[in-house]
Order: structure tokens, then sequence, then C-alpha cells
């Protein structure tokens, strides 16, 4: 062992994540793969979607892509055991499906596991069936490593198992791990070049006070409260437009919404976008009104561009990502007036614009790969030293 406690031998990594077609965990979970040293790590990444996904080609050179076996759930488990079968360290990327096959895997494999977890659980669960919650809480209360990305997300596990009567002990706790999300701004980077209407936009937004928010159209991300606040905040004088990137179910009811607020001819949605950077430095303000998160990247996408924040203080992840207000404008959740308060600051103040663009490039520096690499290695040497998954938990296990 070195004197950081890590292992000098080079260990094998298998890591499960549910797909790779896009979004904030998947480019997280590259970043870190990319940023892990391959001459200390052999690393495989087991993906349990179709193959073809866009973020394949991004994948690092030196990570092993491995693909699902047919027969959804069951085909998913028996690959993951297949593939797990000569690795030190089973990992799952994401909660649910990847989960509950590195759960089932490692317990067959008697191998150790760990698990990431990227949102407020306790909330994310709520809609589950019987079925789905039993698997949860199995896979939860016998992985005893897990990785959270923010301290709410650990609190809200906590509570969340705690509610199902099935929180293992302080003890088994112990590698219960806080280590916030790797950026990198290049895993960010994609070279396709926008279609001809989103370049008009885009140039538009130059020349133009604009707010952007970004995420899947849908209800967690609470773009209806985003529109509302804007309209709230347009009737009281100031002239702006609102971008929403993204696609999703809700596209034709939030058409609709800003056509009731009047606002319809503000409000622009050029769909999905191969790159979120360039929309990000074009605005004014990036706006966060989701109703749940983990700790949401796009935060820190926006605070590497110089572009300011403003953010519900959802569960989980703003707060710390702002510094309880401090890096960013922080506003209780689906308060319209305080929301809209924010904007007005932010669009009338360049005073203000100038020092939450020093507080958010300051803070994303806390979380390059100098500051959260060690903790991940930290966090691998100890989970390949722990008991096998549905073994007691104790001393550290020496295969």
């Amino acid at each position: 062992m070195t004197p950081a406690g890590i292992a000098t031998e080079r260990r094998k990594l298998l890591f499960v994540v549910p797909d790779l077609k896009g979004g904030g965990a998947p480019r997280v979970i590259l970043s870190l793969l990319g940023a892990l040293d391959p001459q200390r790590y052999d690393i495989a990444l087991l993906n349990l979607g179709p193959r073809g996904q866009a973020l394949e080609s991004q994948m690092p050179p030196a990570v092993k892509t491995r693909h699902s076996w047919p027969g959804g759930l069951l085909g998913a488990k028996l690959a993951t055991l297949w593939h797990g079968r000569d690795r030190d360290l089973l990992i799952a990327g994401q909660e649910t499906r990847a989960t509950f096959c590195v759960h089932w895997a490692a317990r067959l494999l008697q191998k150790p596991a760990a698990a990431w977890v990227h949102i407020a659980y306790e909330h994310w669960a709520r809609g589950y069936s019987e079925r789905h919650r039993k698997r949860s809480r199995n896979a939860y209360r016998e992985i005893l490593n897990l990785a959270f990305v923010s301290e709410g997300a650990r609190v809200s596990m906590r509570n969340w198992l705690s509610a199902q009567q099935a929180l293992p002990s302080a003890r088994q706790r112990a590698n219960w791990t806080v280590i916030p999300n790797l950026f990198r701004a290049d895993n960010y980077v994609d070279d396709r070049a926008p279609s001809i209407e989103q370049r008009k936009l885009l140039q538009a937004m130059q020349s133009r006070p604009s707010l952007i928010g970004i995420g899947r159209l849908e209800a967690r991300k609470g773009f209806d409260v985003l529109l509302r606040a804007a309209a709230l905040a347009l009737r009281k004088g100031l002239d702006f437009d609102v971008v929403l990137l993204g696609e999703g179910p809700l596209r034709h009811s939030l058409a609709a919404l800003a056509s009731e607020l009047g606002i319809g001819a503000r409000v622009h949605m050029p769909g999905h976008v191969s790159s979120s950077l360039p929309w990000l430095r074009a605005s004014t303000a990036y706006v966060l009104t989701s109703r749940l998160e983990g700790l949401p990247t796009t935060i820190l996408e926006a605070f590497a561009c110089g572009t300011p924040v403003i953010a519900n203080d959802c569960p989980s992840g703003p707060s710390e990502l702002l510094a309880g207000g401090r890096a960013g404008e922080l506003v209780a959740m689906d308060d319209l007036e305080a929301l809209a308060e924010a904007m007005r600051r932010i669009l009338q103040s360049p005073e203000r614009r100038a020092e939450l663009r020093a507080a958010g490039l300051a803070r994303v520096q806390r979380y390059d790969a100098q500051s959260v690499v060690p903790q991940w290695e930290q966090f691998i040497e100890s989970s390949i030293r722990s008991a096998p998954v549905g073994m007691p938990a104790g001393r550290p296990y020496e295969a």
C-alpha cells in the first residue's frame, strides 16, 4: 500500500450504467473514468442500454466497453454477472436498474460492490411500486459502499431507508461517502453543428438579455415555475427572452402555458442541442427550477462559462453548489415572487452579474480532477476491502 492508503497493484473495476444516451449523470461518470489513472485501474463499463448511443463516442480510450444481453432485466443481470466475474469491485453508476444488477451479481459472485447515488432518493422513490421498493430496499441495505454526489443526497437516502426499516447500522454506514461530481468542461464540448434555426437563435441571444433553462421537458424540472416567474418579471417592465433547451413530454403544454401567460413571443424552445456550453455563454443567467436533483451539473456548466446562476433551493444540491447563496441567487421552492425578484437583480445589475461570474468561476475549481479523483481513489480502495455483498460487515475483508 502507498502512504495514502491506495493499493499499488492494478485494480479491476466494472462500472454498470443503465444507458449512455445523454444527460448529466452519464457525462459525470465518463468524466471520472477518463480521469482515473489507467496504470492503476483496469476499467470496464457495462452499458445496459442499446448500442450506438450518443455518449459512446466520448468513452475514454482506456475503458473497455461491454454491452448487455437480450432478455430485459434478467439479461442485464446475467451480463453483469458474466462481466463481473474477474473484477475486484462492481460499481453501479446510477440508481435503480444498474444498482439492481450489481447487487444481484455481486451477491452471487461473493464480491464487494459500490453504488453511486445521484439523486435525493426519498423524493425520487415516491412513485415506486411495492416490487420496486423491495428491490431498492434490499440493494441499498446490502451494498454498504455508497458514494453520494451531495450531503443532501446522503441524508435523503438515510431518511428513505429509515422509513423502510432497512437502515444499516452506523458501523455498516462507515463507507457512505459524499464525493462531489467531477466536472471537466471538455466532456461537454460537441463538434456537431447546431441547426440553422438554432444558429439564428444563438446569434439573437448575443444582442438581447436572455434567461436559459436546461433539461428534459418534464414535471421534475419545474419549467412551468420558470415561465410563470418570467411572466411576472416581464409584467414589471423587464425586457428579456426565455430559452428552454431540451426535449420531453411537456413541450406542447409548456408552449401552451407561455401563450396563456402572454409571453409566447418571448419563449424559445430550440429542442435538443449537442452542447449547452455556447448557449450558456450567450445567456444573461442560467435558471434552475427543478423540484428534485442530486448535484445538478448544469450549475457547474454555468459556473465554467461565467454565467450567473439562479436556482430553486430544491432537494438536493443547489444550496451546496451555490454555497448557501454566496455563489448564486438561491430562492425558495416554487416562490414566484422571489424568483422574479432574483431575475430582476441579475438583469438590472451589471455589478451583481460580475460578482456572481467571479464567484462561479472560483467555485467550479472545487470540482476539478485534482480535488475529486483522490476522494474516489480512497473510496474505491475501501470498497474493495469491504465485505462481499450479503456477508456480515465488520473488519475489512481479505480475499
